[in-house]
């Protein structure tokens, strides 16, 4: 079957072993209230002892495709210099995807 992709930017955010789980939450959290284009936000374990903030977003809605870019370096250069700035070295990597298909 085939799928349609997302209106969303998906992935997570990973921290060093420095940054608590419930230091995460609180940033979630202040997200969650800030902008109402996060759909999804968890605070999971990445490592044997780092954790990150796991999200949906929802970036592309009302965008055309060749827009989608622009709309994706936007949201991953604003939360990484807003990240970078709390929390310096401590943010210690990403995992997230321009395009994705969700299923259910």
């Amino acid at each position: 079957m085939p799928h349609k992709s997302s209106d969303k930017i998906i992935g997570i955010w990973k921290f060093s072993h420095k940054v608590s789980p419930e230091t995460l939450a609180e940033v979630a959290e202040k997200w969650a209230t800030e902008d109402s284009r996060y759909e999804h936000l968890y605070v999971r374990q990445v490592s044997k002892d780092q954790h990150g903030i796991g999200f949906e977003y929802r970036a592309y809605e009302g965008i055309d495709s060749e827009n989608h870019k622009q709309s994706y370096d936007e949201y991953f250069e604003k939360t990484t210099d807003k990240l970078k700035r709390e929390f310096g070295n401590d943010l210690a990597g990403w995992d997230i995807s321009s395009s994705s298909y969700v299923i259910k």
